[in-house]
């Protein structure tokens, strides 16, 4: 018999998988917190490795798994115990960057104080209309890319939003607002247009357009109608000024709230 401690990091949450595998020959039997568990591609190599698939033992503890073959990546998402609001729309908010990924920085400001600032508004805006939210993030925190539309994944969420400011090396005078989903056609792509025309009303900022991007990740791997928004360029003083007033965030922040509300009225 062989006992196997695994430890799945997701969201900040530590899961602790003790699997018992025993059998003759390649036959594997596998039990998750004492329960058996169906899983006939188990088998002990050559060498005496015992290989278990991570799909049906990360599913067995309640979590989803999403395969990113873009690159080869594997993300485990946990379900939080508050995750299952009471019939209100639920919504997961992604305060771009965190932690040790400041994103753009201009003048001392930091992209993810920006995003975090504007995504935090954003979610007391939704809240206050009876939409439940959850958020990547609520601090100054790393969190893993794909953890960011893996939680909106696992919550089974309506919509998400990923929450940015906008830079460009080439052009110091480029400027507005900016939408985009994974491609046409599809509600993100929905939800990318009705966010650009609320923010630009919201804001009167300029308007810098919407284009498929399916080659970010948390739009790529996003199982629910997902977008995100670039709320103003950095790179350009004027707007960068902007981008640090309360005042224009409350307004972005309305602009963002407004087109998720329209969406979730559709």
């Amino acid at each position: 018999m062989k006992r196997l401690y695994t430890l799945l990091l997701t969201l900040g949450l530590l899961l602790v998988l003790t699997l018992t595998a025993s059998g003759a020959g390649n036959g594997v039997r596998i039990f998750v917190n004492g329960s058996p568990l169906d899983a006939p591609a188990s088998y002990i190599s050559a060498g005496g490795t015992t290989m278990v698939p991570l799909r049906a033992i990360a599913e067995a503890l309640g979590c989803t798994v999403a395969w990113d073959p873009a690159t080869a990546t594997v993300s485990i998402s946990s379900l939080p115990e508050d995750a299952a609001p009471d019939g209100s729309p639920l919504v997961v908010l992604d305060p771009g960057h965190g932690g040790d990924h400041n994103g753009a920085e201009y003048g001392g400001v930091k992209e993810k104080d920006l995003n975090l600032a504007i995504a935090s508004k954003t979610a007391s805006l939704l809240e206050a209309e009876g939409v439940t939210v959850r958020m990547t993030r609520s601090i100054d925190q790393s969190v893993d890319l794909y953890a960011r539309s893996g939680l909106a994944n696992t919550l089974g969420a309506d919509l998400f939003v990923s929450v940015h400011c906008n830079a460009s090396v080439e052009h110091d005078d480029a400027l507005g607002v900016y939408t985009c989903a994974y491609s046409q056609g599809t509600e993100g792509w929905q939800l990318a247009q009705i966010l650009r025309e609320t923010m630009l009303d919201a804001t009167g900022a300029a308007d810098f357009g919407m284009e498929e991007r399916p080659n970010l990740a948390v739009l790529r791997t996003a199982q629910v109608p997902a977008a995100l928004v670039e709320c103003g360029f950095m790179s350009t003083p004027s707007e960068l000024a902007l981008l640090t007033q309360p005042e224009y965030q409350d307004k972005l922040a309305r602009g963002i709230a407004d087109g998720i509300l329209a969406c979730l009225a559709q």
